[in-house]
């Protein structure tokens, strides 16, 4: 199964996150206007309605799919992936992720 992710830099390192629906207790990067990423821990309930019933429609939240450590891409492989706004298909097969743009 393919799924959609997207490569978003978070203080010049590497997070893949999920455009998944986000639930308590997920770790989450948020942006406004598809600037300024913070990584925010979704506690409860009163900030997953921060998060998504946000009525400022610039402000989006996104799951971490895959921290910088578990990430393998080279800067050129970065910079390809950001060049297609950092979206990519991703699937799990035979054990590993394999990505495709």
């Amino acid at each position: 199964m393919k799924q959609k992710v997207k490569l978003i830099m978070v203080e010049e390192k590497p997070y893949v996150v999920s455009l998944d629906q986000v639930n308590v207790g997920d770790k989450v990067i948020v942006t406004v206007g598809g600037q300024y990423p913070s990584i925010v821990e979704c506690e409860n309930e009163t900030v997953l309605n921060l998060l998504t019933g946000s009525k400022l429609s610039l402000t989006k939240a996104f799951k971490i799919f895959m921290e910088p450590d578990y990430i393998k891409f080279t800067p050129d492989q970065i910079e390809k992936i950001l060049e297609n706004d950092g979206l990519m298909d991703v699937e799990f097969e035979d054990g590993t992720y394999k990505y495709s743009l």
